[in-house]
């Protein structure tokens, strides 16, 4: 699921002619591609038209589709707010911005949890963030 930034951004580049080109679950590659003004094929319609009958005009098209093509890659940040897209430390349970509850997804493989309040704490933690109790036998436990 995109978060509520990311689904802006690409709305954004969307109304302004862009397309998705590549997608995937954390990034999302955007391509705009352009294929020369109107003035510069006139030009090149008028240089070559007489000799070619008019296969310039078409390279020119061609030359600008790949060279003048932007990308734009957009990354969906772990650290973001889903809601605001504000930088959210990865101990937080809900945004410091905009307040939004936070879903944090933990391996239950490198799941410690406290012993005083089951809370799951990260690996090395010598203190538990809910409660405050001492971990150092519930670290050693588990190494």
């Amino acid at each position: 699921m995109r978060s509520k930034r990311i689904q802006r951004e690409i709305d954004d580049l969307v109304a302004q002619g862009w397309r998705i080109e590549e997608e995937t679950p954390d990034r999302v590659v955007m391509v705009d591609r352009k294929y020369g003004s109107v003035g510069s094929h006139i030009l090149v319609a008028l240089l070559t038209f007489w000799f070619s009958l008019g296969v310039g005009n078409v390279v020119w098209a061609a030359y600008n589709y790949v060279a003048n093509s932007q990308r734009r890659v957009l990354w969906d940040d772990g650290d973001a707010c889903p809601g605001c897209g504000a930088a959210v430390p990865a101990t937080a349970d809900y945004c410091p911005s905009c307040g939004e509850a936070l879903e944090r997804g933990v391996d239950p493989t490198d799941a410690i949890t406290c012993p005083d309040c089951a809370a799951v704490v990260t690996d090395g933690s010598r203190y538990c963030p809910a409660c405050g109790a001492t971990l150092s036998s519930a670290v050693d436990t588990a190494s």
